[in-house]
Parts: C-alpha cells; sequence; structure tokens
C-alpha cells in the first residue's frame, strides 16, 4: 500500500507542478454555485464549474468551462472548451472553440475551427469562423461567416449566411435561406431535398443523396432499449456494491483515512481532484516529448487511469457516508456496508437526472480524487 500511495503521491505532485508552469487559475463555485469572472481581472489559462458562470475578463490563454448557463463576454486568446445548459460565447477566441450544451448562442469571431454539439444552435451574423464548422444538433441556425468547409448532421439545420469552403451535411431537412451564398459543392443526404430560397446563392453547385426511411414497430425498439437499459444498469449498481465492499472490508483503515481527509477539506479537495483531471494529461504530452521523460509519462498515465478508477468507486461510499450522517445526525461518518450501499444505490438513481446528476456525481468524484492525491503527496514528504 505504501508504494501504492508513492506513486499517487508522483502522479500529484507533477500534476501540482504542471498547475504552477501554466500559470492556471482555478476558481471554486461560489455562493449559490455560481462563478463570476470581472473585467478588470488578469487570467490566464482559467479552469472553472460551477451553476451560473459568467466571465467578463479577457484570457491570456485558453479557457476550460462547465456550469448549467454559461456566458463568455470576453476575448479569449487560444482555444475554449465549455460544456454546460446553456452556452452564449461573444467576443474572439485566437484559436479553436469546443463546445457541448442543450442550447448554444455563438456571436464570436474564432481564428481556426468551431467544433459544437448540441440540441439548440445559433450562429449570429456577426459571427466569423475563419477555419472549419462541424456541427451535430437537434435544431441549427446558421447565418455568420465561414472560411473554411463546414459539416452537419442532426435534425433541422438552416443555412443563411457565407461559406467560402464546401459543405457536407446529413440531416432530416435542410434549408437555404435568402442570405445563403456557398462558394463550394454542397453534398447532402436526407430524407426530403433542401428547400433553397430563390435569392440563394449556391456557386458551387448541389448534390442530393436521399436516404430512405424505413418503418419499424417502435413499441418493440423501446421495449429492447428498456430491457438493455435496465439490465446494464442493475449490472453497474450490482458491481459498483461490490467494488465498494472489498476496498471497506480490505482496506479499512485507508479508506476511513481518504473520507475523513474529503469531508475536512471538501472544496479544497474538489479543486485538486479537478486540476488533477485536466492537468495530469498535459503533464504527460509534456513528458512525452522530451528524450527521457516517455517512460515517465507512460507509468504517469497508469497512475493517473487506476486514480480515476478508485475515485469512481470512493464516489457512492463518501456519497453514502455524507448520507448516513445527515440522516442520523451522527457525529462521525460511518463507513460500512450500509453506507456503500444506499450510497451506491442513490448516487446512480441521482445520476439518472439530466446534466444535474452528473454534477453531483462528478463533485464526489473529484472530492475523492482529490482526497487521494493530498494523502499521497503528505505520505512522500513525511517519508
Amino acid at each position: 500500500m505504501k508504494k501504492i500511495y508513492l506513486l499517487l503521491a508522483i502522479f500529484s505532485i507533477i500534476s501540482l507542478s504542471a498547475f504552477g508552469a501554466y500559470a492556471a487559475d482555478f476558481r471554486f463555485v461560489e455562493k449559490g454555485g455560481n462563478v463570476s469572472v470581472s473585467q478588470d481581472e488578469q487570467v490566464k489559462n482559467l479552469y472553472t464549474a460551477g451553476n451560473m458562470i459568467s466571465i467578463d475578463a479577457d484570457i491570456e490563454k485558453s479557457l476550460y468551462v462547465a456550469g448549467n448557463v454559461i456566458t463568455i463576454n470576453s476575448n479569449v486568446e487560444n482555444n475554449i472548451f465549455a460544456a454546460g445548459n446553456t452556452v452564449v460565447i461573444k467576443g474572439s477566441a485566437g484559436d479553436s472553440v469546443h463546445i457541448g450544451a442543450g442550447n448554444v448562442i455563438i456571436d464570436v469571431k474564432i481564428e481556426e475551427d468551431l467544433i459544437i454539439g448540441g440540441g439548440n444552435i445559433t450562429i449570429s451574423k456577426d459571427s466569423l469562423i475563419k477555419g472549419d464548422l462541424i456541427i451535430g444538433g437537434g435544431t441549427i441556425d446558421f447565418q455568420g461567416l465561414v472560411n473554411g468547409d463546414v459539416r452537419l448532421g442532426g435534425g433541422q439545420a438552416t443555412i443563411n449566411g457565407k461559406v467560402n469552403g464546401q459543405i457536407d451535411a446529413k440531416v432530416d431537412e435542410l434549408i437555404f435561406g435568402d442570405n445563403a451564398e456557398i462558394a463550394g459543392k454542397v453534398v447532402y443526404s436526407s430524407p426530403k431535398e433542401a428547400t433553397i430560397s430563390e435569392e440563394a446563392n449556391l456557386a458551387g453547385g448541389i448534390e442530393f443523396n436521399e436516404i430512405e426511411i424505413r418503418k419499424v414497430d417502435k413499441s418493440k425498439v423501446w421495449s429492447f432499449i428498456l430491457v438493455i437499459f435496465s439490465l446494464g444498469f442493475l449490472i453497474k449498481i450490482l458491481s459498483a456494491i461490490a467494488v465498494g465492499l472489498v476496498l471497506i472490508y480490505m482496506f479499512r483503515d485507508r479508506i476511513e483515512k481518504l473520507i475523513k481527509q474529503g469531508f475536512s477539506h471538501f472544496w479544497a479537495n474538489f479543486g485538486k481532484g479537478f486540476a488533477a483531471l485536466i492537468l495530469t494529461p498535459i503533464a504527460c504530452v509534456i513528458l512525452l516529448v522530451t528524450v527521457v521523460g516517455a517512460w515517465l509519462a507512460g507509468l504517469l498515465g497508469m497512475i493517473y487511469a487506476f486514480g480515476l478508477i478508485l475515485s469512481f468507486s470512493l464516489a457512492g461510499i463518501i456519497f453514502g457516508s455524507w448520507l448516513i450522517k445527515v440522516l442520523k445526525k451522527k457525529s462521525e461518518y460511518p463507513i460500512n456496508w450500509q453506507a456503500v450501499v444506499l450510497g451506491v444505490i442513490i448516487l446512480q438513481l441521482i445520476v439518472l437526472i439530466p446534466f444535474v446528476g452528473w454534477i453531483v456525481k462528478l463533485v464526489f468524484v473529484l472530492v475523492g480524487l482529490g482526497s487521494i492525491s493530498s494523502l499521497a503527496y503528505k505520505a512522500v514528504v513525511q517519508k
């Protein structure tokens, strides 16, 4: 077990050193779970997560953000990575922008590519994408300018802007509005032909590939999906309970230390876990480009994978221990089979809640990861 802690300590130290080397700024969730970065702040690499997030300060390097409602009103020198329920981006990005969200509104100048996966996606007429545009979404409304190519997939896509490259689409419905101006060829696959305005300019021509819609018995399909989902969900719960029981009966003292560490510095461990989650892969890449660091990168990668697996296993135990303490008003956090069973089952049910459920689980996973990193670091320092 000491060797395991030693390896985890290496993982923690390298992650934290990478954190410093890249001048990363991690913002904890504030009161109400909201985060606000004001215009007069100086920020380099920013990592943040919360409920309502508003960023008005210019970011000197890259931005990594996850939350419920995200509003970015500033300029980002490098990349933007955003995931949430609603994401609104204004200003400019010096590199590429990657977004995963239910609702996306883009009103921004992007020097490289824009990649979006979402439900309702709107790209305003003032938007400029100098690279390629790649979108998978339910409803897509594009009114801006793309210098490169466009690739679309999803439901209804409306093109009412300018594309200097070509368009490759596979959608349910494709519409070209009055302001559509496409320099390259349009190749699309759909159950029906596109609706094209008389004012649209498709200079490169258009090629239509019809998709045949096959009628299926929806009741049978949904019954099959329900059975598969139920079996998978049950197996996942039983496996998690089994792993949790093994951990508390074989490594009870270690698990107690991890949980006490997690709750004694909850948000600090959350921050350390988030930093380790994001920055360890970066540290691996840095080591890979050095002559003597390749073997260390492989070792760090294995430790990273082990830490994540252990953190996911601990999340249910941590949650169950906290839940029993609150419900039964105990003075200590209990570590027993009830905590494992109750924590795993309820946490898995919470995960079924769209978006919010995964955030709750992620919080406890990152607290576990941060706790592992802290104890491993202390073990090495004290030694």
